[in-house]
């Protein structure tokens, strides 16, 4: 487990493609753990449509990472840098997203994030 940790610690990946017709976002079909994070419903054209996009990718990066159990100091900060990592790729992939001001409505019409640990 701790191997496994450390793995998705060092290695956690994210990008995106932009859909060519309201196709999801794939990040990767690697069978690793991953979240799909919903963005079709919202608006990114507005402050609070991404902010409420930022907090669903920080539960998805949250249930990949974190948990409450007790663990070792090194196991923690692993699943912290987990974490913070996976975050900080999803507002990458928020800031591609909203990058083209009306791009992000038509990229996102039935679209979603895929937050995968590789």
């Amino acid at each position: 487990m701790q191997t496994k940790l450390l793995f998705i610690a060092s290695a956690i990946a994210l990008s995106i493609s932009v859909p060519a017709a309201a196709e999801s976002i794939i990040v990767s079909d690697n069978p690793e753990p991953h979240a799909i994070v919903a963005v079709a419903d919202l608006n990114l054209d507005s402050s609070d449509g991404v902010a409420r996009l930022e907090r669903r990718i920080e539960g998805a990066a949250s249930d990949l990472c974190l948990t409450h159990d007790v663990e070792p100091v090194a196991t923690r900060l692993a699943r912290a840098k987990c974490y913070r990592t996976a975050v900080s790729s999803g507002r990458r992939q928020i800031d591609r997203l909203t990058a083209d001001h009306g791009a992000a409505t038509a990229a996102t019409a039935a679209a979603a994030l895929t937050i995968t640990l590789r």
